[in-house]
């Protein structure tokens, strides 16, 4: 068994928060209701829904038993920091309130090395001619501000990811399970500098939206449809508890 995380390694305690189910394949089945899931037990979520074993039994009645003899090849997680739910579609997403702490710990695969990292790096790849700034509708956020390059700089390696698995067609054909992993930060940069009431953050958690949409149906169309893609919103953190995180916005210059 081969698994891919790509960004995230945290342990926190959460204040505010929700988990979604982006998109599933038929034959994993996740039930609506307003059932809350402890964020310690999202991995066992993804193991299960997976076709693995767990530790502990997991009691939650919002994921069914599926089929046991088709399951996906990939799952792929997204943490949003800095509020608590997102404005998704209504109907086309299945969320739930997530409570407790979230745990989630990974390596990343040798094939996203390429990726940008640095704020350096980040910003020269948002400048470069085929960057989402030829395509995001920026409305009241500027180039010209750091805080704004760095959320679009992670709106850059949301598409990035996907544009890297599409031209290594074999980690995604391959008999090996595949997890994702990625924190998210910049809309919270966003909210401190601006204020959650204002129109750069509006703009911002609508823009996210979409692009966190087309990353889950690039990732979901990649695994030929058989790719579980989540996203947990998380508002603030318990810091007493974080032990290690790596994010975009805490990268340093090169």
């Amino acid at each position: 068994m081969a698994v891919f995380v790509v960004l995230l390694a945290l342990v926190a305690g959460v204040l505010g928060n929700e988990f979604s189910i982006l998109r599933s394949p038929g034959s994993v089945v996740f039930r609506n209701g307003n059932w809350p899931i402890p964020g310690e037990r999202i991995p066992d979520v993804a193991a299960l829904s997976m076709g693995f074993s767990v530790k502990e039994d997991l009691s939650w009645p919002g994921l069914a038993v599926g089929n046991l003899f088709h399951r996906p090849r990939a799952t792929v997680m997204v943490m949003v920091k800095g509020v608590d739910k997102l404005a998704l579609p209504p109907g086309s997403v299945i969320s739930y309130p997530l409570e407790n702490r979230v745990y989630m710990v990974g390596k990343a695969n040798s094939v996203f090395e390429d990726l940008s990292v640095t704020l350096r790096q980040l910003h020269n790849r948002l400048f470069q001619e085929n960057s989402v700034l030829s395509s995001l509708p920026l409305n009241s956020l500027s180039r010209n501000n750091e805080v704004d390059l760095l959320f679009l700089s992670e709106l850059q390696v949301l598409h990035d990811i996907s544009s890297l698995l599409s031209r290594h067609k074999h980690l995604a054909k391959d008999h090996s399970p595949d997890l994702y992993s990625l924190e998210l930060a910049g809309l919270d940069e966003i909210g401190k500098r601006y204020g959650e009431d204002s129109e750069q953050f509006r703009d911002a958690s609508n823009i996210l939206v979409d692009a966190l949409q087309k990353f889950a149906d690039d990732m979901y169309n990649l695994y030929g449809g058989n790719a579980v893609v989540e996203l947990v919103t998380v508002k603030s953190f318990d810091t007493s508890l974080v032990r290690k995180t790596r994010t975009i916005l805490e990268a340093k210059q090169a």
